[in-house]
């Protein structure tokens, strides 16, 4: 009986629903009040579309004249484009379609099946019979159900919504045979009905019904597993969705940043610019969109899975609580496929995840109104830096292999000895600084290894660090001073000579914010700006060499020691000291860098050896060995997925390697 009118039922109550999202307004993500089709047949709320038309084109000229569809990015024109930018979304025609189909979703009641057949099409029904799939009202189910089918298992469906109800009255059936599918072969995971079994999976070994196989699951708490891994993603996803909106909120202030300073400028100079201010204008707000545009993009992935996931967690719940194997298992599934999801996506950027800034550069000359001067309105630059991923999503250990790019030679004409370079710097300019401690200067060259210029100084240059993209300080060995020196324009410059109390001669340096953290022999010292210092901690073996990660603050050190058990590389922490690795793969460390992932370089001196390490110290690998054409490695510097390595060796001190990590 329940098989005789399947079919008919099946048609009269769970005819295909529509995708609620068709009827969300792609902005608001709320259903569609008021719709307004654009040429593009993107429909929008009609506040909605006003609030980003005029947010769009705010930074314009008053001569716009179209706008962008959200979703398409296709260029709009209103009907009269003379109109105020609020009024253009009222001039677009209304989708009276999507607002027929908003009113049928929300409402849509459900009727008696026999009153129906009785002419009584209006009788609401209150139960529905999951077994006949059909909808009785109380008095036709005492009448007709219960005389015969007292066993069939029945719903109460009194005052529900037509979608709830039809999401409730949904049962999963076999494809091929419209009959309930009450097992699962594990062989094959996959569902099936009593005949796909017979026919399909007679061989199979795992073959059990739904209920036991979801019992298994319950019992071996891969439910519980599982719904830990998802909230556990979500909490993963909610961060990067916070760091994508920072970046926003950056570069909406960075937006606001140039335009003043083109406004400030434009007030200093003649109405002659006028031309050159729209275009520079121009082009900072299309630097703007299209980072806005990426950066939005990947939040709307993010949001997309991450809202896909909170379902899939709540659903779950309520198929667990309603005994509802079926479901159960296909929610579990679609858990499992949301996780392999979200560790593609993290996989995806964490090869080009970055940190944009857009930046008005402006020429100090100009301000002069000298007359031989250009008339110009400065640059736009756009940069960006590699950067880490928040939380959970950072890589405890990056697996990259390692390819040499190239071998430079950095003994100059003048030089009156062999080089010896215990410190040098990658910039993302692609330029390389490295101090030469025999010939008492610093050097500077392209990735290529073109050289470029020279400095001498009064001391000799020790350890270096990157103070920012274009600056970088020197450690003085023999002098109680710090060099501050500009790389620009191909060009070293002097800043600004930091000189150190209690006569403290610096060894290894790194940059903490505002301040310096230096090493003399076995302490560490705080220097500020002006020159003072102050003790942090002391340690049993010298530290030649420091750096800093600039999102933690942690501070490393490399200890030069080869006794077995000896501490190889520290980590100090708010004023706090860690050993994270002793001697081991690692002897005599000296060169020591992070890169934007948080990993650890160090170079092994008496270990010929370079290893990379996590920040804990947890995770350790070799990078390169003597195999590799490392001899005595001394100063390391990474820049992205690029580093350069110095050598003490006798063969290689007056070169420099520079190599690459490539994804394995």
């Amino acid at each position: 009986m329940a098989e005789g009118g399947s079919s008919h039922e099946v048609s009269e109550i769970s005819r295909p629903e529509m995708d609620s999202h068709l009827l969300d307004c792609p902005i608001c993500l709320e259903k569609l009040h008021q719709p307004k089709s654009l040429p593009c047949l993107h429909s929008f709320c009609q506040e909605c579309l006003s609030t980003f038309i005029t947010n769009d084109i705010s930074g314009n000229m008053a001569s716009a004249t179209a706008f962008p569809c959200p979703v398409c990015r296709k260029m709009t024109n209103p009907v009269n484009a003379a109109e105020d930018k609020d009024k253009w979304a009222q001039q677009f025609p209304a989708n009276n379609l999507i607002k027929g189909l908003v009113k049928v979703a929300e409402r849509e009641p459900m009727y008696c099946k026999p009153c129906r057949k009785k002419g009584n099409t209006r009788t609401p029904a209150t139960i529905w019979c999951k077994t006949c799939n059909v909808l009785f009202c109380e008095t036709c189910k005492l009448e007709y159900h219960d005389l015969f089918l007292d066993e069939c298992e029945t719903v109460d469906v009194t005052g529900k919504a037509g979608m709830v109800q039809r999401q409730l009255t949904k049962q999963v059936r076999c494809g091929k045979h419209t009959e309930k599918m009450d097992y699962y072969c594990e062989d094959h995971q996959i569902l099936g009905c009593s005949r796909c079994i017979a026919i399909d999976h007679r061989r199979c070994d795992e073959v059990t019904t739904t209920q036991e196989y979801c019992d298994k699951l319950k019992r071996d708490l891969r439910l519980d597993d599982l719904n830990t891994s998802l909230k556990k993603t979500t909490e993963a996803i909610e961060l990067l969705i916070t760091e994508f909106g920072e970046q926003l909120q950056t570069l909406l202030e960075d937006q606001d940043t140039g335009l003043k300073s083109l406004a400030d400028l434009r007030q200093q100079i003649d109405t002659r610019l006028d031309v050159m201010q729209k275009n520079i204008t121009d082009e900072l707000i299309a630097n703007y969109k299209e980072e806005k545009y990426d950066l939005e993009m990947s939040m709307q992935k993010c949001e997309r899975l991450m809202f896909s996931i909170q379902s899939t967690i709540e659903s779950s719940g309520k198929a667990i609580q309603r005994n509802d194997s079926v479901d159960t298992i296909l929610l579990y599934q679609r858990g499992q496929a949301e996780v392999k999801s979200y560790e593609d996506l993290v996989t995806e950027m964490r090869k080009n995840f970055t940190t944009v800034r857009i930046k008005h550069i402006v020429d100090p000359n100009l301000l002069t109104l000298d007359k031989d001067s250009p008339l110009s309105m400065g640059n736009i630059k756009m940069e960006k830096t590699p950067s880490r991923l928040p939380g959970p999503m950072s890589s405890p250990l990056s697996q990259c292999g390692v390819t040499e790019v190239s071998k430079f030679c950095i003994k100059c004409p003048s030089d009156d000895a062999d080089c010896h370079a215990p410190g040098i710097v990658y910039l993302p300019n692609d330029h390389i600084v490295v101090g030469d401690y025999h010939n008492k200067k610093i050097k500077l060259f392209t990735a290529s290894g073109k050289y470029e210029d020279e400095m001498k100084l009064q001391g000799k240059p020790y350890d270096m660090c990157r103070v920012d993209d274009h600056t970088v300080a020197v450690a003085n060995y023999n002098a109680p001073i710090i060099n501050v020196v500009k790389v620009e324009s191909s060009k070293l410059t002097l800043l600004s000579e930091i000189k150190l109390s209690n006569s403290i001669t610096p060894w290894g340096i790194t940059t903490t914010g505002d301040e310096f953290t230096v090493s003399c022999r076995e302490v560490l010292y705080n220097v500020q700006q002006n020159g003072n210092t102050q003790h942090i901690q002391t340690y049993p073996f010298q530290c030649y060499h420091l750096v800093s990660d600039p999102r933690t603050l942690h501070v490393y050190g490399s200890q030069w020691i080869s006794m077995s058990g000896g501490v190889a590389v520290y980590r100090l922490s708010d004023g706090t000291g860690a050993d994270i690795v002793t001697v081991g793969v690692l002897k005599n460390a000296f060169g020591v860098d992070v890169d934007v992932e948080g990993n650890v370089y160090v170079c092994g001196r008496e270990s010929n050896n370079v290893v990379q390490m996590s920040e804990d110290g947890a995770h350790v690998r070799e990078l390169l060995t003597s195999s590799d054409g490392v001899y005595s490695p001394r100063a390391i510097s990474v820049c992205g997925d690029m580093f350069v390595v110095t050598n003490e060796s006798s063969q290689n001190r007056n070169y420099v390697h520079v190599f690459k990590l490539n994804d394995q």
